[in-house]
């Protein structure tokens, strides 16, 4: 499955399985893989809202993560989650999406 990403107003087919993670900046929505970041035309709900069956995973307000590209999950300070991803990038999953982060990771419900 691939997503319509845009690089310099061109338009590109990124492979879902690609993407580490997804971010809205200012209205803006950006995908961000290993090598590149692309801006996505839709919002951030729309894009959770089609792929979060995917393996995607929203941690914040403004951030998604692919689950499959989380390399280890530490805590950090007031009861949220620290995710490192493959590629070396540190997220903070926000403590209201803790509970479902730790029951889609590890299959256990809180």
């Amino acid at each position: 499955a691939t997503l319509a990403g845009y690089l310099e107003e061109r338009a590109i087919q990124i492979p879902l399985q690609d993407i580490l993670f997804v971010e809205a900046v200012d209205n803006k929505v950006f995908a961000y893989t290993a090598k590149k970041t692309y801006e996505l035309k839709c919002k951030l709900y729309e894009f959770i809202d089609q792929y979060e069956n995917r393996k995607f995973f929203r941690c914040s307000k403004s951030f998604v993560i692919n689950l499959m590209k989380i390399e280890s999950v530490h805590p950090v300070l007031n009861g949220r989650l620290s995710a490192n991803l493959i590629n070396g990038e540190e997220v903070i999953i926000s403590r209201q999406y803790v509970p479902e982060l730790k029951e889609r990771l590890l299959g256990e419900s809180t």
